[in-house]
């Protein structure tokens, strides 16, 4: 049986400029291999027409199964847009998805067609047992745990399937699978730059948080030595040096951070770090700073979000301005780079609580982080606006912590759009503190790291967003091919 992860083409987030391997095809595409012939394209490293070289693809190897990622929000397009064409060039095919976004709407994708199965919370064992399922033609999934599936023609949820509880049993991820070779994050340097995760989950209660939600208030994570054997393949295989650590919260474990700086010290790869943390861990664990930094961590994000503490309240945010200034104050004091996380733009949001915060991270962080609060379906917050009628932006694509979609206090989300890029635009160009930096500080990566910020600051301030070279609209595609515009939906499944 052949099987085929697809990742749809995707427009880059303009954070980084650039995009890596799904963190969830390469445990997958890992575990699948072990029993079956697996094949990945990643429609995004394509340069040129990528949906017509998906297409291409697709009618060249001609899959029995095909699994499409459905895990980022703003993402979930591009998923209805593959499996619209995976319908049409292989009508027999079964199609699955999975992950965030995918288990939300899980009812929608069986109903209208996406996927004859959707993946529900983590994937790799459920994703096992299904493939062998359909390996031996069977029509009865219903003792699969975590699975979304077509029953008597209604869609059906299965019992959830409970959490691994030893990341370190999966394989090493299957990096050898996809175009290592062409994944380029702008911010990160270009091709030496990659975002690799190393934990699930987070134990806060941030209503915004998709996280929080997926994986039920809990962290769980890899060990120190399987931290130090990817990233040492990551350097020496693939040249991947400087890399953004995607766990929630790097410092959640402190006894992982110390075993981890200890074999670090031991074999000592050729990796520099960028991890995130919160305010309260960063202070807590302020004995391990400069043995991080001596490893190699060159920057730390804090979630500042908002210096009101009634958003804060509202975001269920337990953070005081006082642990603000601490940890900013910590980072200072060890020489990182520190970027200070902005986050504006929901309905109780203000003109005056946005200046206040973004002045306070220009005069005491490297650089901000900005980040307009995206209501992600399934989340408390997305409950929250939608019992407000809050929400006046229906596309998922503008979900992406970019675009105001919410109405503010003060503002209609268009309004609030306009109004937030041009604050926090002319704060990342007229900030003199960073251009001195630019031009004298001798922290690592900071002028390569700064440009791209500029650049963005002048996009959001001209409104003339950042266009991806090889991007193709999927609805250019649809209607060169067949005459007429894409629909909404794909076509519906073959009964099974």
């Amino acid at each position: 049986m052949k099987l085929l992860f697809l990742d749809p083409l995707h427009k880059s987030w303009e954070f980084f400029r650039g995009l890596t391997a799904s963190p969830a095809l390469v445990y997958l595409a890992a575990v699948a291999r072990k029993e079956f012939d697996v094949q990945v394209f990643d429609a995004s490293m394509e340069p040129k027409d990528p949906w017509d070289s998906t297409a291409i693809y697709l009618e060249k190897e001609r899959p029995d199964v095909v699994a499409i990622t459905g895990a980022i929000t703003m993402f979930w397009p591009d998923t209805i847009n593959a499996s619209k064409l995976v319908r049409e060039i292989l009508p027999d095919a079964a199609v699955i998805t999975g992950g965030y976004i995918a288990s939300v709407y899980w009812e929608d994708a069986l109903k209208n067609g996406v996927a004859d199965f959707v993946v529900v919370g983590e994937g790799e064992l459920t994703m096992m047992e299904l493939l062998r399922a359909l390996k031996e033609k069977k029509t009865d999934f219903s003792k699969i745990l975590g699975l979304a599936w077509m029953k008597d023609g209604k869609p059906v949820k299965n019992a959830p399937r409970p959490f691994m509880t030893d990341l370190d049993e999966l394989p090493p991820p299957a990096f050898d699978l996809f175009p290592m070779e062409r994944y380029s994050l702008a911010s990160l340097g270009n091709h030496v730059g990659y975002a690799v995760t190393f934990a699930r989950g987070c134990v806060g209660s941030c209503r915004f948080c998709s996280e929080a939600v997926q994986w039920q208030h809990r962290w769980r994570g890899h060990g120190a030595k399987y931290m130090v054997d990817t990233l040492e393949v990551l350097s020496k295989k693939y040249g991947k040096k400087i890399l953004y650590i995607g766990d929630d919260d790097f410092l959640q474990d402190p006894e992982r951070t110390k075993a981890f700086i200890a074999l670090m010290k031991k074999r000592r790869p050729e990796v520099r770090m960028w991890i995130q943390t919160t305010c309260a861990n960063f202070i807590k664990n302020e004995a391990l700073l400069k043995d991080l930094k001596d490893v190699g961590v060159y920057q730390v994000m804090l979630g500042i979000e908002s210096f009101e503490p009634g958003v804060l309240k509202h975001l269920n945010k337990p953070q005081t301005q006082e642990t603000v200034k601490k940890a900013v104050a910590l980072a200072k004091s060890h020489n990182l780079i520190l970027m200070g996380m902005v986050m504006w733009g929901a309905p109780w949001d203000t003109k005056a609580g946005l200046h206040k915060t973004v002045d306070f991270i220009v005069k005491n962080c490297d650089i901000m982080g900005p980040n307009a609060v995206s209501p992600w379906p399934g989340t408390p917050y997305y409950e929250e606006c939608e019992k407000l009628g809050a929400i006046e932006v229906r596309d998922l694509a503008h979900y992406n912590m970019l675009d105001c979609v919410t109405r503010t206090a003060e503002f209609s989300a268009a309004e609030a759009d306009v109004y937030y890029k041009n604050v926090v635009g002319k704060a990342l160009i007229f900030n003199m503190k960073a251009l001195g930096n630019f031009f004298f500080s001798s922290k690592f990566h900071f002028r390569t790291y700064y440009k791209m910020f500029l650049k963005m600051g002048w996009n959001f301030v001209t409104h003339r967003p950042w266009v991806q070279r090889n991007y193709q609209p999927f609805e250019d595609f649809w209607e060169k091919r067949h005459g007429v515009k894409a629909g909404t939906r794909a076509p519906a499944a073959k009964k099974r």
